[in-house]
């Protein structure tokens, strides 16, 4: 796993009350969730020793080796060194399958801490960060459908903040991305 990581969050996570605004050189807790980029593609057998990574490729996206590690009715975990987990049905496999592709990290929206956490047998997955530096997208929103706007990637850039001000940033619409260090303890199921 990478010493930091780089994970998105959007405004609407915080004006939803699931947590405070961020700044710089504060330590948060928070699980991760995770979603391929495109499909995640299931390894052979023979691979299951090679070793779980994650490399950084921009913004938010990971290239990972990883293994599902938990599978219950509705979501799962993915272990690339780091467990994570996907508000998803359809695991590529059942607990041990060994996977590769291209993930998006971001900061658990609410459904781990406010109800997967709590499910028998789920896995602790919150742990202590330290927020190390904070961008906001400056890409601007475009209509792309009759009422439906998304970011302008063509203009992709990246403004530094000392923290966030979800109300305020883009207008209430900011999307950021927090390079975070992983603080030294043991992983938990509450906040």
């Amino acid at each position: 796993m990478t010493d930091a990581l780089r994970i998105w969050l959007s405004s609407w996570i915080i004006q939803d009350g699931n947590y405070g605004d961020f700044a710089v050189g504060e330590k948060c807790p928070f699980a991760l969730e995770f979603w391929p980029v495109d499909s995640l593609v299931v390894l052979q057998p023979d691979a299951a020793s090679a070793p779980l990574s994650m490399s950084w490729q921009r913004d938010a996206t990971y290239s990972v080796k990883g293994r599902v590690s938990f599978v219950a009715e509705t979501w799962w975990v993915l272990d690339a060194g780091l467990p994570m987990y996907r508000d998803q049905r359809t695991p590529p496999g059942p607990v041990g399958t060994l996977v590769e592709g291209q993930i998006g990290i971001g900061i658990d929206h609410f459904s781990y801490f406010e109800s997967l956490a709590g499910r028998p047998g789920a896995p602790a997955l919150i742990f202590d960060w330290r927020i190390d530096a904070i961008e906001m997208d400056t890409a601007p929103l475009v209509e792309t459908k009759p009422r439906f706007v998304e970011r302008d990637r063509s203009r992709q850039g990246w403004k530094a903040l000392p923290q966030t001000d979800a109300w305020e940033d883009d207008g209430g619409h900011a999307d950021y991305l927090l390079t975070c260090s992983r603080v030294q303890g043991e992983p938990r199921r509450h906040l």
